[in-house]
């Protein structure tokens, strides 16, 4: 998976962190609210700020309801004051970046509220299966060795 994690962004198969969030977001936000002088500092505090809220346990926005087969799903609360007013100052993609987060983040790891590499395939947007995985890194090691001779 390490060689996974180190493949360019444009990789088919690659190592996708859940529960991270995407800071383009924050700075396309930042701009429309500050300078373009501040823009990417503020861009950089607030999405800073908002990964501590993800990471900390004791902030919990999700209500529990009866899905479909009559099981339990935790939905996110579209009342928590904090997204909320996140959404009311930032905007809709800054909310969304957070709201992917928050349920990667309780998806794969609902206890510890840290982000875990997961094999993804990019091009479909999805997991990545083990064979997907093993086919890509035999596909990229045979390049590499045509290209050495």
């Amino acid at each position: 998976m390490q060689g996974l994690i180190e493949q360019s962004s444009r990789a088919l198969i690659g190592v996708k962190w859940m529960g991270e969030l995407d800071s383009k977001p924050f700075l396309i936000a930042a701009k429309r609210k500050y300078s373009n002088k501040e823009a990417g500092e503020k861009a950089m505090e607030l999405c800073s700020l908002w990964d501590s809220y993800l990471r900390d346990p004791s902030w919990h926005p999700f209500n529990i309801v009866r899905g479909t087969s009559d099981k339990e799903e935790e939905i996110i609360d579209e009342n928590d004051e904090k997204l909320r007013n996140l959404k009311n100052e930032f905007g809709e993609e800054v909310y969304w970046a957070v709201r992917i987060a928050l349920l990667e983040i309780n998806e794969y790891n609902p206890s510890g509220r840290y982000i875990i590499g997961e094999l993804w395939n990019y091009k479909e947007g999805r997991k990545a299966t083990l064979g997907e995985g093993v086919s890509y890194i035999i596909k990229q090691l045979t390049v590499r060795k045509r290209k050495r001779n």
